[in-house]
């Protein structure tokens, strides 16, 4: 009994965390290792234009991804802002694919995995959010 209430105090502690953390601003970069259908990225904030990177995508047979942009409203469903199908990061471990969006409000967004087709996971080398769309 004792392990699992500090699991669960661990895991309410953790969520909390996450919660209260500021918002990173504008372009930065990661990985993403076995990501399954319904993984959150973290938050950045932005105005008009975001640009999604994937580098290196593999996982056993994926050959694609979609890739959903969301709005992060404070006490409010988020709202969809849009998915772009990523197929060229899988060809190998140098390919990037890349998805768009345009006009955007100001405010914090976030990607979510979609669809993995031919695979229930994926991986990627490197995944980046540019938010200047003079590059």
């Amino acid at each position: 009994m004792k392990k699992s209430r500090t699991a669960v105090v661990g895991s309410m502690v953790a969520t909390l965390l996450l919660t209260l953390a500021p918002s990173a601003y504008a372009n930065w970069t990661s990985e993403l290792k076995e990501v399954m259908v319904g993984f959150e990225s973290r938050r950045w904030d932005d105005v008009d234009y975001t640009e999604v990177i994937f580098t290196g995508c593999d996982q056993g047979y994926a050959t694609a991804v979609d890739v959903a942009l969301w709005e992060d409203v404070a006490f409010n469903y988020d709202n969809y802002k849009g998915k772009n199908h990523l197929t060229g990061c899988f060809i190998s471990s140098t390919s990037v694919s890349y998805g768009k969006w345009y006009n955007l409000p100001s405010n914090d967004f976030y990607f979510k995995i979609g669809d993995i087709t031919g695979s229930n996971q994926m991986s990627a080398r490197q995944v980046g959010v540019d938010t200047t769309a003079a590059d």
